[in-house]
């Protein structure tokens, strides 16, 4: 009988220890450094704000050129202040040394809006007989030229008020045989109210910055 319980004893032992030893590898597993995005627009004298969904703390900026913007951390959120009109790339890295990479996008405060206009790499004048006509939904708005086979779609999340707008995209759509659609992720769209009854929004992906500006 006492060798039973011996055995039973040590049995226990083995099982506490391997518990242990599983409580630990748990205690250290690193959370990867992961945030809400990969790219953000912010205006000149404007924050923009992201969220960090895990990481280990301790967090350190460091962008790849200076001048342009600063960050700074507070109860999980990063707030990026945009100084200077460009791009950059800010990268983040926590205790455990694990490191995300953010595009940041600056645009303009000054707004240019003599002239009512789709840019996106080339600049579209919609107060001209051009075969180009823009039609405006609640939350999206289609740039159409039926002559060429081309769309421009701008949506987001929510009603073209003015303001910073979530999830939106762009889309390029084409009739022509073999130019497949597009879908764009944009790091940020802007609605901005303009004098005369103008609207501009502005929106950007990480390497292209875009503006519409047409008559409400």
């Amino acid at each position: 009988m006492k060798q039973f319980t011996y055995i039973l004893s040590f049995i226990l032992m083995l099982l506490q220890f391997n518990l242990f030893i599983a409580c630990s590898d748990d205690d250290n597993t690193v959370s990867e450094l992961k945030l809400d995005r990969t790219a953000i627009q912010v205006k000149q004298g404007s924050e923009g704000i992201l969220k960090i969904e895990s990481g280990s703390g301790g967090y350190q900026f460091s962008f790849s050129a200076e001048g342009y913007a600063e960050a700074k951390y507070r109860d999980n959120l990063i707030y990026i202040q945009g100084k200077n009109y460009g791009k950059v790339v800010l990268t983040i890295t926590d205790l455990a040394g694990n490191t995300a990479k953010l595009d940041v996008v600056i645009i303009s405060s000054v707004l240019n809006t003599d002239t009512q206009r789709f840019v996106w790499g080339n600049m579209i004048e919609l107060n001209k007989a051009n075969n180009w006509g823009l039609t405006v939904e609640e939350n999206s708005i289609a740039l159409t030229n039926v002559l060429e086979g081309k769309q421009y779609v701008l949506s987001c999340d929510g009603d073209l008020s003015v303001g910073i707008k979530q999830n939106a995209t762009l889309e390029i759509l084409s009739s022509k045989e073999g130019e497949a659609p597009q879908e764009i992720i944009l790091a940020g769209m802007e609605v901005l109210q303009v004098k005369d009854g103008l609207c501009s929004i502005i929106f950007s992906s990480a390497d292209t910055v875009g503006e519409l500006v047409f008559q409400q």
